[in-house]
């Protein structure tokens, strides 16, 4: 172990990884779940079961199928859009983030000065962190002031 360079431990949680992992996270798998769980409605529009609202198929105006194969068909349909949705959004779209990100990171930035944003965030971040602290404060008399009642009794 050097004695000029203290030492890390990698598993350590810091800002940037957890930032780093939600956008992972979101550019992907989530993106592919959530598109994939809509696919789902996809089959609905092209298929039915028998129901009363049709007349028990008498007066359907799309294909009709048994509940088990519309339940899989939206199942199939659900996991093939997510994966592909999910394969694009890593392999294209999040090559793309990467590679253009810093660029438009630094135009938005000097775009937020430039409309003095900047401060509107500072100022709403520092009202936000009054509000949870007095929220915070009025729990913990709240609870307190139960727990004082309950232990009189």
């Amino acid at each position: 172990m050097s004695l000029n360079k203290p030492s890390q431990n990698p598993s350590v949680f810091s800002t940037k990884k957890v930032l780093q992992y939600l956008y992972d996270k979101l550019t992907g798998t989530f993106m592919g779940f959530l598109i994939g769980m809509s696919a789902s409605g996809l089959v609905s529009r092209f298929f039915e079961t028998r129901s009363f609202k049709n007349l028990w198929g008498i007066a359907a105006k799309k294909t009709l199928v048994d509940k088990n194969t519309f339940s899989a068909l939206e199942w199939i349909i659900s996991i093939i859009i997510g994966f592909l949705v999910f394969e694009v959004m890593t392999k294209v779209v999040k090559k793309n983030l990467d590679q253009h990100l810093p660029s438009y990171k630094f135009r938005l930035f000097r775009w937020m000065v430039r409309n003095d944003y900047h401060t509107v965030i500072k100022l709403t971040y520092l009202r936000l962190s009054r509000e949870r602290l007095a929220l915070f404060t009025a729990v913990h008399h709240g609870t307190k002031n139960a727990f004082t009642r309950i232990t009189k009794r």
